[in-house]
């Protein structure tokens, strides 16, 4: 549920958030809810339509960015596919699960939602179950580990990089740079940008 409040920003930020699905600006209400002093909301004036981004696979978002968070949907995913191993590469941060402000009956029927999903699919796991409850009930709470100061699946492949699960990753990284549609945030685009491409488009302007 969208609060009023944030309705009106999205309707005041036409440009922005006129295409997005109701997915989406949920999604975006739960992340402002639960972290209102560091949840981003890109505002018209800030944005930058990028109509095209071509990735150059050098790795640097994989090796730079401290945290590459994981949803609901990815984790949903990676358990109807049996990809254990990516899930037994996710981590949970303690600090972002303040699961005593949710109500009991939220926190109860996202835990039967998990377990019945695990018992369909034949998966017991203890870490599992967790991870699918835990992200049904809030956002940025689960990401990527990090090995060497790199994404896990980070990989290197002659003078390119390579991610090891490119076919199921993360919703986050398949939708880099975009922020809704088409839309970039500005600040992303500048020339100490940590991405090339990025970097590029600066320099075009």
């Amino acid at each position: 549920m969208v609060s009023e409040g944030l309705l009106r920003f999205f309707k005041d930020n036409p440009m922005v958030y006129g295409g997005a699905t109701r997915e989406e600006l949920e999604q975006l209400s739960r992340i402002h809810e639960l972290y209102p002093d560091s949840a981003r909301l890109l505002t018209d004036c800030m944005a930058v339509e990028l109509p095209f981004f071509r990735c150059l696979r050098c790795g640097q978002c994989c090796a730079i960015v401290r945290y590459i968070t994981v949803c609901h949907e990815d984790v949903k995913r990676w358990a109807f596919q049996g990809r254990l191993d990516i899930l037994d590469s996710l981590a949970i941060d303690e600090r972002r699960t303040p699961l005593l402000a949710l109500k009991k009956d939220e926190i109860k029927a996202a835990k039967a939602e998990a377990w019945a999903l695990l018992e369909s699919l034949g998966i017991c796991s203890l870490k599992v179950y967790r991870l699918l409850y835990v992200t049904r009930l809030l956002e940025c709470a689960v990401y990527v580990k990090r090995s060497n100061g790199a994404c896990v699946f980070l990989e290197e492949k002659g003078d390119m990089a390579a991610c090891s699960v490119h076919d199921t990753k993360p919703l986050v990284c398949k939708k880099f740079p975009y922020y809704i549609g088409k839309y970039t945030d500005s600040r992303l685009i500048k020339e100490d940008s940590f991405c090339p491409s990025l970097r590029a488009t600066k320099k075009k302007k």
